[in-house]
């Protein structure tokens, strides 16, 4: 019995790559749904710089004081969770109901520089009237520190 050698069948060696993909793909989704998210609000407005400004760690909601024309008192809109208020009224109707739904609620207010102090303060006596007692003003820190 005669063998040739074109008889034999050469094995080739391949690499299958499907369950590598998988498995990278799935890593990806895990680390993306798992990472904390930055949540940056969608009302741009200029934050004032202040030195030692940190970051909240909690925050419940968020009142933003913009700069512009419009709003409850003229002098810009005012948003709750991005969601602009038509009235003082209604300001503190919602404060009202989140105070009744968390007494220890965490009220974070970002002002735009360019607004008034009056209107941070009246908000802030709004939330104060309703036992609203924690809270902060968001600030940046500066850019820049100039030695003199």
């Amino acid at each position: 019995m005669k063998f040739r050698d074109g008889d034999k069948k050469k094995v080739k060696a391949q690499l299958d790559l499907t369950p590598l993909i998988d498995v990278v793909f799935q890593l990806i989704v895990f680390f993306m749904l798992s990472s904390t998210f930055v949540v940056q609000s969608t009302v741009n407005i200029e934050v004032p710089e202040a030195p030692g400004a940190t970051t909240l760690e909690r925050r419940d909601l968020t009142i933003t004081l913009a700069h512009g024309a419009g709003g409850p008192d003229g002098q810009g809109p005012i948003y709750i969770d991005d969601i602009e208020v038509m009235s003082m009224g209604q300001l503190s109707q919602r404060l009202a109901d989140e105070r009744r739904a968390r007494p220890d609620v965490m009220l974070l207010i970002r002002s735009d520089g360019r607004t008034q102090t009056a209107r941070l303060v009246k908000v802030l006596g709004i939330a104060r009237s309703l036992g609203i007692t924690n809270f902060g003003i968001a600030a940046q820190p500066p850019s820049e520190v100039e030695e003199g």
